[in-house]
């Protein structure tokens, strides 16, 4: 391992330059590009590190904020929401579109934002930020909505509006590698940038920001260096997870993008609250959500909300990938009592007969 930073010197040669200013070349035949990315910053608002953070900050400071404005109703917003009201920080989501969790389906933004109330969270959907100030005590943000401008105050504020690629000072002009309109390396499906022995995987790219999407990304770009039997990865159906509470799961189209994308659909749906594993938990708040495409069964996506949602979408994903159907799903004995049989049943229910409601 080289410790420093790297930029590429021609096709096969990276510089890498450590702390001390040292410099000395690497050589190879093949180049991976996997620099990930960082926080998108609000113009005009500065980042102290502070009263004023990113979730870099965020996750390793000591003491967690009395109070806290969280700017963002994405996954990194609703992560941290969770975890600072569960230790009793009064915490205010700011999100300009009108839900959180805005890229999920709509029914699932509106349940977690119930949930959310319901545990204490303030969420303040179509508000946009207009500023944000440091004071001695922490810091005022000033939003705005339909409705006029309020200021805010909180001990500390959370910037969570998105990441942008981490491609400044790597030398991708020197060797004319390709970028999309938002500023990613441009891709191929092999992970091969418009530059022949160079590749690129993960945040950078601007694909999907998810850890698994970029392993997997690695995974096929090195068995194609390789040479090896490799596959195609369908963005579209890559499985998605949020650790809030009650957490969120999906992959595919939601409902709206399904009937966009002129599908007609059927829908199967169950709560949580009528299944006897959710029951003893205690943990009743959700449902599993299933499209289908009501022509061919093909299973076009799955949103999940209540409790340990992640750990049921493998079953989906799979399904969708072995292109079964909600009816062979539902005919797929699960084992009772289990949160899995949510699956089950609301795959039963894109035929209109679940069994336990």
């Amino acid at each position: 391992v080289f410790m420093g930073t790297a930029a590429l010197k021609n096709k096969t040669t990276v510089t890498v330059t450590d702390a001390d200013g040292k410099s000395q070349d690497l050589t190879a035949k093949k180049i991976i590009i996997a620099t990930g990315s960082h926080s998108t910053p609000i113009p005009g608002v500065a980042i102290d590190r502070k009263k004023v953070v990113t979730y870099q900050e965020a996750i390793l400071q000591e003491n967690l904020p009395a109070s806290a404005i969280v700017i963002g109703g994405g996954a990194i917003g609703l992560e941290f929401s969770t975890v600072w009201n569960s230790f009793g920080s009064q915490v205010t989501i700011v999100e300009m579109l009108p839900h959180i969790a805005p890229l999920e389906d709509e029914e699932i933004s509106i349940e977690l934002e119930k949930a959310f109330k319901k545990n204490g969270i303030d969420v303040l959907t179509g508000h946009r930020v207009q500023s944000v100030e440091t004071t001695d005590k922490g810091v005022k943000v000033k939003v705005s909505s339909s409705e006029g401008e309020e200021v805010l105050e909180a001990e500390q504020t959370l910037v969570a509006i998105g990441f942008k690629p981490n491609t400044a000072g790597l030398g991708l002009d020197t060797v004319g590698i390709k970028l999309t309109d938002r500023g990613h390396i441009a891709i191929d499906d092999h992970m091969a940038t418009n530059v022949p022995g160079i590749y690129a995987i993960g945040d950078v790219t601007g694909k999907f920001l998810l850890a698994h999407v970029a392993s997997t990304q690695g995974i096929i770009a090195a068995e194609t260096i390789a040479k090896h039997e490799t596959i195609k990865l369908d963005y579209a159906m890559t499985p998605r997870a949020t650790y809030c509470y009650p957490q969120v799961a999906s992959f595919g189209y939601t409902e709206a993008q399904a009937k966009e994308k002129g599908f007609e659909i059927k829908v199967g749906k169950f709560p949580f609250i009528a299944n006897g594993k959710s029951l003893g938990l205690g943990e009743t708040v959700g449902f599993a959500k299933i499209i289908t495409d009501s022509k061919y069964g093909e299973i076009l996506g799955a949103h999940l909300i209540g409790p340990e949602v992640s750990e049921l979408l493998p079953e989906l994903t799979l399904a969708q990938r072995m292109e079964m159907t909600a009816e062979e799903i539902a005919r797929n004995i699960h084992a009772h009592p289990t949160l899995s049989e949510v699956l089950m049943e609301a795959a039963h229910g894109v035929s209109g007969s679940p069994i336990h409601i």
